[in-house]
């Protein structure tokens, strides 16, 4: 019996040592004041009613990302953050330094090997992405062609004169789902603690770079493809009542000398209004600070910058967090208690061509995934102007999705979160994303 229970003791120790990533570590309790999920409809009408629910990604939780081991904590009831000023952008460590002016804030460093994407489908992504070495290309233009699915270009060489664009296409493919809905909450916020919330419905749909097979995949490209779109982006407002039935609208092409076209509903006056290109650099309909070309970092159209290399920089980045909703009413900021991993960025910066409102935007890029957690714009004085948090998690097939996410006008004081009550694919089709079809389904009134 003895040498049975030594056995048994063996195997369990065993089993947690090579299991260990599957076990969170937490080190202290959170802010009072962070809402977590559920939580955040005390202060948020409408969530997790509706529209709006929080619940897990539709590829289902993953169960090691989701509980990954903690191996250091900093920030609030934590390490200093000093420990840490070289993992992080400047203005972040500045942000993340003073919780009396934006509100409390903790990183959790974990290992990124526990993490690190696997699986059928990014396997098969990995394989056509090694394929791609022979077979896609850059055009005088500086446009993707042969392109179906996987990272364009899996090799980057720092001295190759066309990294930067190389590194915009990587992750303008990066790897992610056909499709998605994402149901969100959009807090803004002023320096004087004005707090507004706006229900929108944020919908895409990819064009090529379709990893997993579907009845309109065909080898990655979505078939037929007439009017050979790129993606097509939609965010219809669900509430206040003054903005519902306010449907953003627009397709990108598969095409260097064709400008996106962009479309506006505006249901006080029942009519679809054409957005000139010039638009881009505005700020998105409901006084949030993102502009259509930065969200999720950067959205903008590639012909229309110039991009340059800036080399590699070590930092922890939130690019396999956790599938949770953080918000702090008394702060600027969310996912608050995230999960970040080391890893060594590209930096990149995309300067406008033509500026308006902005001149620059810098990126760090994560050199397999190619997300971009951080981005920082300039104005026309070359000054920082919005940085944006964008923290990813990840579903069973480790595709990303977004939880929690945050712009701020550091020259004004203003910032704007994003809570995503889940993200994934739906099964889309071009026709579910027309203008005809999303008025019928978002009633203005």
């Amino acid at each position: 019996m003895k040498k049975i229970s030594l056995i048994s003791l063996f195997n369990i120790i065993v089993f947690i040592l090579f299991c260990d990533s599957l076990w969170a570590v937490p080190v202290s309790a959170k802010d009072p004041a962070w809402l977590v999920d559920k939580e955040i409809s005390r202060v948020c009408n409408g969530w997790n009613e509706g529209f709006i629910k929080c619940a897990s990604p539709r590829g289902g939780y993953n169960d090691i990302t989701e509980n990954q081991k903690i191996l250091n904590s900093w920030g609030y009831k934590a390490r200093n953050m000093e420990e840490i000023k070289g993992l992080l952008p400047e203005v972040f460590y500045t942000l993340f330094s003073h919780p009396e002016l934006w509100g409390t804030f903790r990183i959790n460093e974990t290992s990124w090997e526990k993490v690190k994407p696997r699986g059928t489908i990014w396997n098969k992504f990995i394989t056509q992405s090694e394929k791609n070495k022979g077979l896609v290309y850059l055009d005088d233009k500086n446009w993707l062609r042969e392109y179906k699915y996987g990272i364009p270009f899996p090799d980057l060489d720092e001295n190759d004169p066309e990294i930067a664009i190389k590194l915009i296409w990587n992750f303008f493919k990066r790897y992610k789902d056909n499709d998605r809905i994402v149901r969100m909450d959009v807090a803004t916020r002023d320096k004087r603690g004005n707090q507004k919330h706006r229900l929108i419905i944020n919908s895409r749909l990819q064009m090529n770079g379709r990893v997993k097979e579907d009845a309109v995949t065909i080898d990655g490209l979505y078939q037929p493809n007439p009017n050979n779109y790129d993606f097509i982006y939609a965010t219809p407002f669900i509430s206040p009542y003054n903005l519902r039935g306010v449907i953003p609208l627009y397709y990108r092409y598969n095409d260097p000398d064709v400008d996106d076209d962009m479309w506006l509903y505006l249901p006080q006056f029942r009519r679809v209004r054409r957005m000139s290109t010039s638009q881009h650099q505005d700020r998105l309909p409901g006084g949030v600070d993102w502009t259509y070309d930065n969200t999720e970092g950067f959205e903008g159209h590639v012909a229309r910058f110039n991009y340059t290399y800036m080399g590699r920089r070590e930092l922890l980045i939130p690019v396999i967090g956790h599938s949770h909703c953080y918000f702090n009413p008394d702060g600027m900021m969310n996912g608050v208690d995230q999960y970040y991993q080391r890893r060594n960025t590209y930096v990149l910066k995309i300067s406008y061509k033509e500026p308006i409102i902005m001149t620059d935007i810098i990126l760090y890029l994560d050199p397999l995934l190619y997300s971009a957690c951080y981005s920082i714009d300039m104005d026309l004085k070359g000054r920082t102007w919005l940085i944006q948090l964008v923290t990813q998690g990840r579903n069973k097939d480790w595709f990303y999705t977004m939880y929690d996410d945050f712009v701020i006008d550091i020259l004004e004081r203003h910032g704007t979160r994003a809570l995503f009550a889940f993200s994934g694919s739906v099964g889309y089709k071009v026709n579910d994303l027309s203008m005809t079809n999303l008025k019928k389904i978002y009633l203005s009134r």
